[in-house]
């Protein structure tokens, strides 16, 4: 196998790669059907002392298929040099969150969960528990006026910005409304959602824009073009290390203000409590003693333990400090975060050397990946 067999074979386990993601949806697969309703039930139940019981939405997906083309990824590009070694890995996480979908209702689900999104490693969590104490200290101003996030008629709005925001960047992104998800606002490929229906404040709805168009649209955009094709389909840890890059971006626009960071401080305690046990009584209970109005409290339960304790909010803080970290010692790791879906440990590998792919010995052999069709 020659050279130009390899760039052939890397640039099709990187659309393999990214239809196995699309198909497997592991956040979309743990959304409730009804957020909204889904809050104002476990609302209800606790304040009659109830077990909070938190359901998910649809059927359990049934991903053999997506999890036989990652294996054949992982096994035809793994001896392919560093970049191969970069491309398996990133298969490899992907079958972990396949397995996590086909999880889902099952007590092996928290098991798997904790495989994904771990608590961090001890220096790290010590580092998160300093700013979730400064940030429980910071006083929250008085309440300003709010929008409704998906009002189009109001230019302060999330939708208004954001649809500004695209415009003016040059993205070739959809912005529309999602009534099933926790998030403000979400990103995908060629798409950011937001959700309907939040009050929010002018800032707020400035911070959220500059978190998901500068933070994880733009270097999407910018993937479509780049080489390795890797970068579209993102490495290992890309998907969490791209959060923490897209906190620094908050924080470099004066964004991160203290109600951003009182919320950040919530969801890291949250997470945290569900790795270490907490069922969703414990952290409503929790969350209340730190100051979050009961309201709050159960909306954060119920995207805590999505799916039965997915906690993916574990990796929001450790990411963060270690990104700002890495790019205060390395600052030429930034421009792999520019240009496409990339974690803070292959940006260190690639930027080392650009690697070129070695003489193969594997022949491309990929179980396809039939895709889902796309929703309106």
């Amino acid at each position: 196998m020659h050279a130009g067999s390899d760039a052939a074979l890397f640039a099709e386990a990187a659309e393999t790669l990214v239809v196995a993601e699309e198909r497997i949806n592991l956040l979309g697969s743990v959304a409730p059907a009804d957020v909204l309703g889904e809050t104002a039930k476990l609302a209800r139940d606790y304040a009659h002392g109830k077990p909070l019981v938190i359901t998910r939405a649809g059927e359990v997906s049934e991903l053999a298929s997506v999890r036989h083309a990652l294996a054949h990824v992982q096994r035809a590009t793994e001896p392919l040099g560093l970049l191969g070694r970069l491309y398996g890995e990133r298969a490899l996480e992907l079958e972990l969150e396949a397995r996590l979908v086909e999880a889902l209702g099952t007590p092996h689900f928290r098991v798997l969960a904790a495989e994904r999104f771990p608590e961090p490693p001890p220096e790290l969590g010590r580092a998160c528990d300093a700013f979730v104490a400064e940030a429980e200290g910071l006083a929250l101003p008085e309440a300003p006026e709010r929008y409704v996030s998906d009002d189009e008629t109001e230019p302060r709005s999330l939708i208004s910005r954001l649809r500004l925001k695209v415009r003016e960047l040059g993205l070739k992104f959809v912005v529309r409304v999602a009534r099933s998800q926790l998030a403000a606002a979400a990103t995908g490929d060629g798409l950011v959602s937001v959700r309907a229906g939040m009050r929010l404040t002018a800032a707020a709805a400035e911070r959220i824009t500059a978190h998901e168009l500068l933070g994880h649209a733009l270097p999407r955009a910018r993937a479509r073009h780049a080489s390795p094709p890797l970068l579209r389909a993102g490495t290992r840890g890309a998907a969490d290390d791209e959060e923490g890059r897209a906190l620094l971006v908050e924080r470099r626009a004066n964004l991160l203000d203290a109600e951003r960071q009182r919320e950040l401080a919530l969801r890291h305690v949250a997470a945290v409590g569900v790795r270490r046990g907490a069922e969703p009584r414990d952290t409503v209970d929790t969350l209340t003693r730190r100051g979050a109005p009961v309201e709050r409290a159960v909306e954060l339960a119920l995207r805590i333990h999505r799916g039965g304790g997915l906690a993916r909010e574990i990796v929001y803080l450790p990411a963060y400090v270690a990104v700002t970290r890495a790019f205060a010692e390395e600052p030429s790791l930034e421009r792999w975060f520019e240009r496409g879906r990339v974690g803070l440990a292959a940006a260190r590998e690639l930027n080392r050397a650009q690697p070129t792919p070695e003489h193969g010995r594997t022949a491309w052999a990929p179980g396809a990946v039939p895709r889902r069709s796309r929703r309106a």
